[in-house]
């Protein structure tokens, strides 16, 4: 497998189906995706679970861009979900299109009255659509061609526009550990950080300067970064047992190590980060 940031060849990691760049340090997977494959989730647990965190995560990312999104912002959403980011946008003056190509999530986005676009990004895209910001939440590490995404949202962005990514990062306090764990033999934690067997694992994890030299190649420019809550145990449970494959005794373990886990994030670089890229010389 090469590298996506530095063309380097990839070795294999800690578990099956897993790669290290030793040049970069990037993380990749070829997990297969299973998009619309959903009988292992139960999506009506795992909206309970994730919501409440999603939605805080959400506020505080609007509320320290708020300069780059002002009222009038047209915003294109990539893997918009349930559409809950749109709906914390709009209340805040900013036009939102999503696109999705989960069929059950693109339902329950339009469900919520959100105009989203069926499909994968960009090939579902409609000519001529321009925007003054794109979003990728949780999404950007699930792509399967970072390379070509990010060569194709310079036909989708405005010359001033702004490209923000929120994510799980390879520089976190709980990707470390699953690591370290998995060198020890333990590696249901690091299978849980790629979402092995899920229909839409993983498919790379970004430290924070791999992700950067992934959008300077492109001809962006990081002009900000910022963390954001990456454990919460209000709904901890839920979000765990979201998966049909993992029993109650295997959960309440998972649970009480992440709650561990949470004691720790407040001194080290939380999980969940976000980047605002713009085009340079913008």
């Amino acid at each position: 497998m090469t590298c996506a940031i530095c063309d380097t060849a990839m070795v294999p990691d800690l578990t099956p189906g897993t790669f290290h760049c030793s040049g970069c340090g990037f993380f990749a997977s070829k997990l297969p995706v299973r998009i619309n494959d959903v009988a292992r989730i139960d999506e009506d647990v795992r909206e309970r679970a994730l919501k409440p965190i999603r939605l805080a995560n959400f506020q505080q990312l609007l509320d320290e861009c708020a300069d780059l999104l002002p009222n009038g912002t047209r915003l294109l959403d990539v893997g918009c979900a349930h559409g809950w980011f749109m709906e914390a946008a709009k209340t805040r003056g900013v036009i939102c299109i999503g696109i999705e190509p989960d069929r059950d999530m693109e339902l329950r986005a339009r469900s919520a009255n959100h105009d989203v676009i069926a499909g994968f990004f960009p090939d579902a895209m409609p000519d001529g659509a321009r925007f003054n910001a794109i979003t990728f939440n949780d999404v950007f590490e699930h792509l399967p061609d970072v390379n070509g995404t990010t060569s194709a949202l310079l036909d989708y962005l405005q010359p001033d526009g702004v490209v923000i990514v929120n994510l799980p990062v390879a520089d976190g306090l709980i990707f470390r550990i699953a690591r370290a764990a998995a060198r020890l033999g333990v590696t249901g934690p690091l299978d849980r950080m790629w979402q092995r067997g899920l229909p839409s694992p993983h498919l790379s994890y970004f430290t924070a300067r791999t992700l950067q030299r992934l959008f300077e190649r492109t001809g962006f420019t990081l002009v900000r970064r910022g963390q954001l809550s990456s454990v919460a145990t209000d709904g901890l449970y839920n979000r765990i047992r979201y998966d049909r494959t993992i029993g109650p005794a295997k959960a309440a373990a998972l649970y009480a190590a992440a709650c561990a886990v949470r004691v720790m994030t407040g001194v080290f670089s939380s999980d969940i980060q976000y980047f605002v890229f713009r085009r340079s010389g913008s």
